[in-house]
């Protein structure tokens, strides 16, 4: 078997203005989706995501087309060991971090969905088969709002059967942020899982470990599930550091890439639970290599999910087959590009959602329809219009 081709597919959505949505670093107004589809033999295909490099969806296409695709083809799509590492260490030279490694999750995932088509199996059961058949799953949202806004939101989420709930911080002055986490625990009650995200907290100047520690002291008591890149990425010292010093667990990672990113990370107990992405992190291969090392420090994964439904599924996939990721993120913003490829739609009861069962390979479809609709247009969605960034 021989890959015969390998083609970036770009999907946009495009937000009203009442659904657009804000965080610590800025505005979405439109979703972007960059898939690759490869395809083997001229006959089988398979779907991949490219994680959040979709904010620059012509950038992207480029770098598969001139620099990924002559790689990959006439290459066994069985070898996939052989192939991370091929790309892995032609590409060093113009970027081991960032874009890059997205690119090769996408390629990784789409192998992935090939080989489970060729064998008739669902991923999971060809990266360790069946850990678990149930997730915790938690409704990720609360975009910056007002606090009676927030409390509906929260409560709806534990309605609608969800164990937990995020709500996104970084204002410019912490204390707006301390003074709406205590209120809105107070509000909802003791017992939902409250998770907040400061998203590095980017407003004028990434935290320091001084802002941070100050802000974890205030929030000690109010039993937060966890604190997420409360820092900046490269800022793994501050992590050691707070990690070491506050009671509220501390997670991060969704911005680091393959197993060196992750190194510091894991072998300081720089944060107390790892975010990979199976479309960031540098694919299912990568995420599992990183799940591993992770476990050598009793370690826990909670994976970062907010992409389209090929990014979801291939997240559900490693989750299921990975003994220390234990927790699963649903992405609460309007995204027609995950429901609409998805063969079958999760169900969330009681704080869980059953693991997609049977279908071969990852479980996801593309279909002529939907590439049309929501095919990404130049003259209609712009780039920049992706991502405005706070300064």
């Amino acid at each position: 078997m021989k890959i015969t081709n390998v083609e970036p597919i770009l999907l946009c959505y495009r937000y009203q203005q009442d659904e657009a949505w804000k965080w610590s670093g800025g505005a979405t107004m439109q979703r972007n989706s960059v898939l690759v589809r490869i395809t083997v033999d001229d006959s089988i295909t398979g779907l991949g995501e490219i994680g959040e490099s979709a904010f620059l969806p012509r950038a992207v296409e480029q770098m598969i087309n001139l620099r990924f695709k002559p790689m990959l083809l006439g290459e066994d799509p069985f070898d996939l060991e052989k192939l991370w590492q091929k790309m892995y260490v032609q590409s060093a030279h113009y970027g081991r971090r960032g874009v890059i490694p997205t690119v090769m999750s996408g390629i990784d995932i789409a192998l992935y969905d090939i080989l489970g088509k060729i064998l008739n199996r669902p991923v999971y059961d060809l990266i360790g088969g069946k850990y678990r058949k149930r997730f915790k799953v938690y409704a990720s949202g609360g975009m910056t709002k007002t606090l009676d806004a927030l409390v509906d939101e929260a409560k709806s989420y534990i309605e609608q059967g969800y164990f937990g709930f995020k709500v996104r911080i970084g204002r410019e002055d912490p204390e707006e942020d301390i003074e709406m986490v205590r209120a809105l625990r107070d509000r909802v009650g003791a017992k939902p899982a409250l998770m907040v995200d400061a998203g590095q907290c980017y407003t004028n100047f990434p935290w320091t470990y001084d802002t941070a520690i100050r802000v974890c002291k205030k929030l000690e008591d109010c039993d937060l599930y966890w604190l997420e890149e409360p820092l900046h990425p490269d800022d793994v010292d501050g992590y050691a550091r707070l990690t070491a010093n506050t009671t509220i667990p501390i997670v991060a990672g969704e911005n680091e890439f393959v197993r060196y990113g992750f190194k510091d990370l894991i072998c300081r107990n720089a944060v107390d639970i790892i975010q990979p992405d199976v479309t960031r992190t540098g694919g299912i291969s990568e995420c599992k290599r990183v799940a591993a090392m992770a476990s050598a420090f009793h370690m826990r994964c909670a994976p970062h999910i907010f992409g389209s439904g090929v990014g979801f599924m291939a997240n559900m996939h490693f989750i299921a087959a990975t003994p220390n990721a234990f927790v699963m993120e649903y992405d609460q913003t309007k995204n027609p590009l995950r429901d609409a490829l998805l063969i079958q739609q999760p169900v969330y009861k009681d704080g869980y959602v059953d693991l997609i069962e049977g279908l071969p390979g990852l479980g996801v479809h593309l279909s002529d329809e939907i590439e049309q609709k929501y095919a990404y247009n130049d003259d209609e969605a712009v780039d920049k219009g992706a991502f405005i960034p706070v300064f």
